[in-house]
C-alpha cells in the first residue's frame, strides 16, 4: 500500500478533491500531493482511478464515491486507529513499568504524540474539506508509527543484542508495524488496474 488517498466529493460541488497522504520515513508521514478534479473533466475517472490506485481510499464525510471503490473507508475508521494506538502504548508503558520492578530498573516511561483531532475545514470546497480530512489522517497514521518505534526500540538489548528485552514476546517483533494488524484488515488498498 503506497498510503492513503482522500476523497472529497460533494452532491453540490463541481470538482473532486484527492489529497494524497504518505509514509515518507519510518515514522514520518505527510500529505504528498494534492488534485481538484472538475466534474466535466473527460479524463474524470480516468484521473480518480490512478490517484487512489494502490492506495487505501477515505472519504470525506458526506462524499459520495466518484467511482466505485472496492475498499474505501469513511473518515471515522479512524477514530479507531486512534484508539487501538492508545491501548498499544498502554501496553508498552505496562511493559517497561514491569520490566522496571522486575528488574530494579529505572527505564523512562516514553512520552507518546498528542491524539489527533479532526480539525474543522478552513473553507467550505473540496480541497480544504479535503485538506482537513488528510491532516487528520496524517497525524494519526504518525502518532501510530510513532508508538510502535518506541516498542521497537526497547525490544532488542543495546548491549548484548539480546532479544526480547523490555518488551514481552507478545510485544517483541523485528521490524515497526506500518499499522495494527487488525486496523489493516479495514484499510485494504484498491486494485491496480
Amino acid at each position: 500500500m503506497l498510503g492513503f488517498a482522500i476523497v472529497d466529493r460533494q452532491p453540490a460541488a463541481d470538482a473532486t478533491a484527492v489529497w494524497l497522504t504518505s509514509r515518507t520515513g519510518s515514522t514520518s508521514v505527510n500529505n504528498t500531493n494534492a488534485v481538484v478534479i472538475s466534474h466535466g473533466d473527460l479524463d474524470y475517472d480516468k484521473k480518480v482511478r490512478a490517484l487512489t490506485a494502490d492506495r487505501s481510499v477515505v472519504l470525506t464525510t458526506g462524499t459520495i464515491a466518484p467511482v466505485s471503490f472496492s475498499h474505501a473507508v469513511h473518515v471515522d475508521a479512524f477514530d479507531d486507529l486512534i484508539k487501538r494506538t492508545a491501548i498499544h502504548q498502554d501496553r508498552i508503558c505496562e511493559a517497561i513499568s514491569d520490566y522496571n520492578s522486575r528488574n530494579r530498573k529505572d527505564l523512562v516511561i516514553p512520552s507518546f504524540l498528542p491524539a489527533p483531532v479532526l480539525i474543522p475545514p478552513q473553507g467550505d470546497e473540496p480541497q480544504y474539506r479535503a485538506l482537513a480530512v488528510a491532516n487528520y489522517v496524517a497525524q494519526a497514521w504518525a502518532a501510530w508509527l510513532f508508538t510502535d518505534e518506541q516498542r521497537h526500540r526497547r525490544t532488542v538489548a543495546p548491549k548484548t543484542g539480546e532479544s526480547p528485552w523490555v518488551m514481552p514476546v507478545e510485544l517483541n517483533g523485528p521490524t515497526i508495524a506500518v499499522l495494527p494488524a487488525e486496523f489493516v484488515d479495514r484499510v485494504q488498498p484498491e486494485p491496480v488496474g
